[in-house]
């Protein structure tokens, strides 16, 4: 018998970016999604800014291939030096990872479902405006809403106007849990949570990937780093600092110089 849908087993896989703050749930999405433990949470006194983890994932019904990327997003205001570098180095990492595999199809943007903080948007600024240059579709997934009542996509509606008004667009947004509880509780809502991000994901690799330029978008993730993770250093300060860290990406990262400055 002829299957009932699309066969995409010889399809290159999709690359989707998953980002948010340190405890939103990245790790427990990425089980989710793929219906088996996957992932184990990062401990916050090992993992870097923009460090990530790959998983090959085989959606249900479609058999597409998807590539998440598991990314540590901003967690604080300020950074030293060594944590700059790190955070530099694992975006490089990571374009090359996405060139060598045609680009990026989605960011997946992880948060609590709760107000809309400072740091939430410097993710989004970070990861959306700066590293993919708005070209990038953006969904936004709420998590810890198994408690909400009724609907758990009465969360959107009553904050979607909070969204908007904090400068946060998405493509498309899912309100889910990552858990199924005590006795299996919320396994319900749970698989609801589950094929809402099975659809989400998808429908969103059926767009064209965004290509990586390397250089350029590792350009303007370094500038963007400055400014958010060190927005009030003296200008004396920046100066005295800028020649050893043009010298370190350039040797340690292998940025050209231009791109370095």
């Amino acid at each position: 018998m002829a299957s009932t849908h699309a066969d995409h087993s010889d399809a290159a896989p999709a690359n989707f970016i998953i980002f948010g703050e340190m405890g939103v749930g990245k790790s427990s999405l990425v089980n989710l999604i793929a219906g088996k433990q996957l992932a184990t949470a990062s401990s916050s006194a090992t993992s870097v800014t923009l460090d990530s983890t790959q998983y090959k994932i085989r959606l249900p019904d479609s058999e597409r291939e998807v590539n998440l990327y598991d990314t540590v997003g901003l967690n604080e205001s300020r950074m030293d030096n060594a944590t700059y570098i790190d955070a530099a180095t694992k975006a490089r990492e990571l374009l090359l990872s996405l060139q060598e595999k045609e680009g990026v199809h989605g960011l997946i943007f992880c948060l609590r479902g709760c107000r809309i903080s400072d740091t939430v948007q410097k993710n989004y600024s970070l990861f959306h405006e700066f590293m993919c240059q708005k070209q990038v579709p953006i969904s936004l997934v709420f998590t810890g809403l198994e408690n909400e009542q009724d609907d758990m996509d009465n969360w959107w509606t009553q904050n979607q106007a909070h969204i908007k008004k904090s400068g946060i667009a998405c493509v498309a947004h899912a309100c889910i849990t990552t858990i199924k509880g005590y006795n299996d509780v919320y396994e319900q809502r749970y698989l609801e949570s589950q094929n809402k991000m099975h659809k989400m994901l998808n429908e969103l690799a059926c767009g064209a990937a965004c290509p990586v330029d390397v250089d350029g978008w590792f350009a303007r993730v370094c500038q963007k780093l400055r400014q958010l993770l060190a927005p009030d250093k003296a200008p004396r300060a920046v100066g005295k600092n800028r020649s050893k860290m043009t010298q370190i990406l350039t040797k340690y990262c292998k940025l050209r110089k231009e791109h370095a400055t």
